[in-house]
């Protein structure tokens, strides 16, 4: 079986270390399902995929899945077959979903209007020192979020599990033992 969705926890990109120790910039456990149930099923040789086929694969907890996938299929990203030949499909081809729409339908809008230092909205005439450097930092990762597809993601976990793809040396994930 290919190492598909099985991500090492802590596989978060860390950024500058300071005294406190390192700043993550991760999604939640919920959007880190979201995104492995996805490329699971997109990986899927058949369609549709059985819930507990998908939870069994990426060892994630049967009630949690429950509720990601149905934010999911709330989201449009996925569509639901009940009965027995029944499962979960992707709503659309994964080259047209990007993995900002699977982040923005587990986080909400990623586009803030807060303040990063203050909270609150950052109002024109009283900006705060770090807006213009943080909202051009925040529009670039989800520039580069949108342009990343499910599709990119899918066949590049299938790569990494083929060892078709070199492991990059910050990565955090871990071989699959079966």
């Amino acid at each position: 079986m290919l190492a598909t969705g099985r991500w090492a926890a802590g596989c978060a990109p860390r950024l500058r270390a300071c005294h406190h120790g390192w700043m993550k910039l991760v999604p939640t456990r919920r959007t880190d399902y979201a995104i492995q149930s996805l490329v699971y099923i997109a990986n899927a040789p058949t369609s549709p995929v059985k819930a507990n086929a998908v939870g069994e694969a990426m060892g994630i907890p049967t009630g949690f899945l429950q509720q990601v996938l149905r934010e999911m299929l709330q989201a449009g990203l996925l569509t639901s077959r009940p009965g027995p030949s029944g499962g979960f499909s992707l709503a659309r081809p994964a080259e047209e979903i990007t993995v900002f729409q699977i982040v923005e339908a587990m986080e909400g809008p990623l586009r803030s209007t807060e303040c990063a230092l203050r909270g609150g909205p950052c109002h024109w005439v009283d900006v705060c020192a770090l807006h213009r450097v943080w909202s051009a930092a925040r529009d670039a990762l989800c520039d580069r979020l949108d342009e990343a597809t499910l599709a990119t993601v899918a066949a590049d976990d299938r790569a990494l599990a083929e060892g078709a793809l070199a492991v990059p040396v910050d990565s955090h994930r871990r071989p699959v033992r079966d």
